[in-house]
């Protein structure tokens, strides 16, 4: 594989790799997150949700002005000293692995309900990490094309919930507000999760060709992602209430059986398969920045080596989550620690770097 820093990529790839990075698994059940405490008013949490990713996009543009050539990894150990700069890196780099195998584990267990019911977790797992291990060892470069060509996919599998419309009610999202400001904002922080990987932009924009459109194409990621989100949530609400949503483990995935085709019995089995190929680009990228930190931990192995040491790794720690019960309890608790993490560590960053006079 070639070095990564030869695998510049242009800022719309950046706009294609944020969607892809965020998008993912999430949206499955993110209605099921946010009607608990926001009812028929979820969907505009999940816009609210959107904050956190926006402020992540900024604070990796204003480093990016000042450090165009040093990532996050980089201005950690030279803000904090090596040793606890490394550590926070560490930490950092905790997060993407978290991501990728609870995402990897949940679109596991899916498949493995609804389609592949022959096929074990772990034979599903095995095939998961294997797409994500020979797409991260491209390169930067393939796996941000690979984001552009799965964001036609992403808005077509949107566009095809829009069928929902006409065998819902207006009733289901009334009334508007209803559910109380308070309650909005409270449930919008549930939608950390699924914005999570916007972290990745505090990895890459050193290797962004054009770094002065870094704020326009990040700005313009986050708001398509917050759009497909608010869409997603808004006709899943409007299609099956907040009633029955909750007595579904994947609410969304119910939306396409709206769609009526003579041949096809049920389109939301085709859905679910297209939805899993757009979740392989998911856990790839996360992928992907788990081995680039690893990388800058050692310098001396060949990111390639990496990517075939963190394989078999991976596998054994989605599997540690396979009980829903469990993973859900987790994943809860874990997630708004690591945000509020997140938050602090670049804010730590950002402010450390405003205060010196010199580079």
């Amino acid at each position: 594989m070639n070095k990564v820093g030869n695998n510049v990529i242009t800022p719309l790839q950046v706009t294609f790799l944020l969607i892809g990075s965020m998008i993912g698994i999430g949206i499955l059940s993110l209605p099921n997150d946010l009607i608990n405490i926001a009812k028929q008013d979820a969907w505009i949490s999940a816009v609210i949700g959107g904050v956190y990713p926006l402020y992540i996009v900024i604070i990796a543009s204003l480093l990016c002005k000042r450090y165009p050539e040093k990532n996050i990894l980089s201005l950690s150990r030279k803000c904090f000293g090596k040793f606890f700069g490394n550590v926070l890196n560490l930490i950092f780099l905790l997060y993407f692995v978290l991501f990728a195998t609870a995402v990897a584990i949940e679109i596991s267990m899916v498949l493995e309900t609804l389609v592949v019911s022959f096929l074990s977790t772990l034979k599903i797992l095995i095939a998961l990490f294997f797409l994500a291990a020979y797409t991260s060892i491209k390169g930067l470069k393939v796996l941000a094309r690979v984001n552009e060509l799965m964001f036609l996919y992403t808005v077509l599998l949107s566009l095809i919930l829009t069928t929902a419309l006409s065998k819902g009610t207006y009733l289901n999202i009334c009334p508007i507000l209803g559910s109380g400001v308070l309650n909005i904002i409270r449930a919008s922080k549930h939608s950390a999760f699924a914005y999570g990987g916007v972290e990745i932009i505090l990895l890459i924009y050193p290797y962004i060709t054009d770094k002065t459109r870094i704020m326009r194409v990040s700005l313009l990621g986050v708001m398509i992602t917050a759009i497909i989100y608010c869409w997603s949530t808004f006709v899943t609400i409007y299609y099956l209430g907040i009633d029955i949503i909750p007595k579904t483990q994947w609410s969304v995935s119910m939306v396409p059986k709206t769609i009526e085709i003579p041949v096809i019995n049920n389109f939301s089995f085709i859905f679910i398969i297209l939805w899993s190929t757009i979740i392989c680009k998911t856990i790839s990228n996360s992928y992907f920045a788990t081995a680039f930190i690893l990388k800058d931990f050692f310098n001396n192995i060949g990111i390639k080596k990496i990517i075939y040491a963190i394989y078999p790794l991976m596998i054994y720690l989605s599997l540690q989550y396979r009980n829903s019960i469990i993973r859900q309890g987790f994943l809860s608790y874990i997630i708004p620690k690591y945000t509020l993490f997140n938050i602090a560590y670049i804010t730590s960053i950002i402010l450390i770097v405003c205060m010196k006079k010199d580079n």
